[in-house]
């Protein structure tokens, strides 16, 4: 069978592999008297760095701007072909779940991010504690209000120590060591790392140490060094290949860390400590402005000169409080169906998590509408999923624990639903970046399925999400929740359940408006309206893992 995705991690592992060379070789002339043969190169070569034409900085043309997180990193709008339309035999059929009037929702929802953005706020979006994620809350509890949720109310809780960067630099200083000419440059997607607070600055060399795995540290002197180390965001920044190896680098003696993420366009990320640098001055960049550091590290290697640079961050410590927003629908028993969607988020936040709220929203607007269930209803849309210190999901557990969590049969958590999913081109070669453009995809990134109880009747619910209304799925169960989940991991003996991924623009300004299909958003909202439907009617047996017997067909349509 052909493996695409294997066959561009060979290629894309050949390609780094020819940069280090590159970055570590002295430079090889032709011998004298003989000319060097004319280059010739395949599409499964590597791209050559962009050329400026002027003799600053080696020769290479200086990398742009920060992606643009309107314009986005890959078309969605003017293509050939069309998303992978939301067709359907069986399930709800509401117009509240059509994907253009889930997209507005998430729009208006990803608008306060672009206030925050206007505002000039270095990490922008919708931060737990900070004007943008009040108004959301204000806008959601509105909208609940108005579907006839009269008890919809805001929660507040206190949130302590969140470290948020307000600042940050990454500038290599311009010198005639790096050609005639060569001025500072300032890199435009580079974002301060760490769980902070990250607060400094510092000028040195820069050394590049590979992945930053032991073998590239490995006899190489990095003290009193910036470090810069290459990760593989596989397929995002949750799973990036290899991980958590700036704290490697900062423990062999670096005074700070540069992490070139190899991904599209020039992008800018946050994902708090994941990298594992604490409190060190450690930021990650995107793919463009990582394609010509690494291209310039070479050319420096080769002319026996040293690329400086200088770092800086400034942070806050926010102590203050947020609220989350609750409303219930009652049923015909107090046994509840917790609903939860966070509405906090980074950058644009679009499929994380602005597509989760938006598609809950429109579930409250159906219930609503729809005859009297067994359960009632509690739906949550809770703040602080992104902040340490701030987890709205557990602030919720702790003032409902004797209420709604001990009358609890099932938690179903709505995150990540609907992201398109990408894959590189195989001819459109750029000379800006690492290898080949990457394009929109027909359906949606592939996202776990997890059940923390492995209940059959669950699994059966979620087969019928591949079968019948079209999901995107990993074809795995897992027990295991992560996410916005892990605030019930010590209530094991509720039963859990969510569907979640994190794609290529998963905590970066690429995670806005046009990574979003309507069409995967109506694939889910249809679905979760199935779920809900069935799990609030059901016997506590099947819930809590009893004997089923899957039927092997579809719901009927109502």
């Amino acid at each position: 069978m052909f493996d695409a995705n294997g066959l561009l991690q060979r290629r894309t592992w050949r390609y780094v592999a020819a940069l280090f060379l590159m970055a570590a070789a002295p430079a090889q002339g032709p011998a004298a008297g003989h000319e060097a043969p004319p280059a010739t190169r395949s599409i499964l070569d590597g791209p050559e760095p962009a050329r400026s034409g002027t003799p600053a900085w080696f020769g290479l043309r200086p990398p742009g701007p920060e992606t643009d997180p309107v314009t986005g990193v890959f078309e969605t709008i003017r293509t050939d072909l069309p998303a992978r339309p939301a067709l359907f035999v069986s399930g709800p059929m509401s117009p509240l779940f059509k994907g253009a009037a889930l997209h507005a929702d998430m729009a208006a929802i990803v608008g306060f991010s672009h206030e925050s953005r206007a505002a000039g706020d270095y990490l922008w979006g919708r931060v737990t504690g900070r004007p943008a994620y009040e108004k959301t809350a204000n806008w959601v509890a509105a909208q609940l209000r108005a579907a006839t949720y009269a008890d919809t109310r805001l929660e507040p809780f206190h949130i302590t120590d969140v470290n948020l960067p307000v600042a940050g630099e990454v500038r290599l200083i311009g010198s005639t060591e790096m050609g005639p000419e060569s001025r500072d440059i300032v890199l435009q997607s580079a974002m301060v790392q760490g769980v902070g607070p990250v607060n400094g600055t510092v000028t040195a060399p820069m050394v590049y140490a590979g992945m930053g795995m032991d073998a590239d540290l490995a006899g190489r002197d990095l003290h009193g060094k910036i470090a810069v180390i290459l990760a593989f965001p596989a397929p995002s920044l949750y799973a990036p290949i290899p991980a958590r190896r700036t704290e490697a680098a900062i423990r062999a003696g670096a005074v700070g860390v540069v992490e070139i993420l190899v991904q599209a366009g020039n992008l800018k990320s946050f994902d708090r400590d994941r990298h594992g640098c604490g409190r060190g001055l450690c930021f990650t960049v995107g793919g463009e402005d990582g394609f010509f550091l690494l291209n310039l590290l070479g050319e420096a290697a080769r002319a026996g000169r040293t690329v400086n640079a200088r770092l800086s961050a400034r942070s806050e410590t926010l102590n203050t409080q947020v609220s989350n927003v609750v409303a219930t629908l009652p049923g015909k028993t107090a046994r509840t169906v917790i609903i939860d969607a966070h509405i906090d988020g980074w950058f644009g936040g679009a499929d994380d998590n602005a597509s989760g709220v938006a598609i809950m929203l429109a579930l409250a607007r159906h219930f609503a509408q729809a005859p009297q269930l067994d359960r009632t209803l509690v739906f949550v849309a809770s703040a602080g999923h992104h902040s340490p210190g701030a987890s709205g999901l557990a602030a919720f557990r702790a003032r409902h624990d004797a209420g709604h969590v001990a009358q609890a049969d099932l938690i179903l958590n709505i995150e990540h639903p609907a992201q398109t999913a990408t894959m590189r081109s195989y001819v459109d070669q750029q000379d800006d970046n690492f290898g080949r453009r990457v394009i929109a995809a027909s359906g949606d990134l592939p996202k776990q399925i997890a059940i923390n109880n492995g209940a059959p009747y669950l699994i059966d619910l979620w087969r019928q999400g591949i079968e019948c209304f079209g999901l995107d799925a990993q074809r795995i169960i897992d027990r295991p929740l992560p996410g916005e989940l892990k605030a019930f991991a010590q209530r094991p003996e509720i039963p859990q359940t969510q569907m979640i991924a994190s794609g290529a623009v998963y905590h970066t300004t690429g995670d806005d408006l046009y990574a979003v299909p309507p069409e995967g958003l109506e694939r889910a909202a249809r679905f979760y309206a199935h779920f809900i439907a069935e799990v609030a009617n059901a016997p506590t047996e099947l819930l809590r893992g009893g004997t089923w017997t899957p039927a092997r067909q579809c719901p009927p349509t109502p």
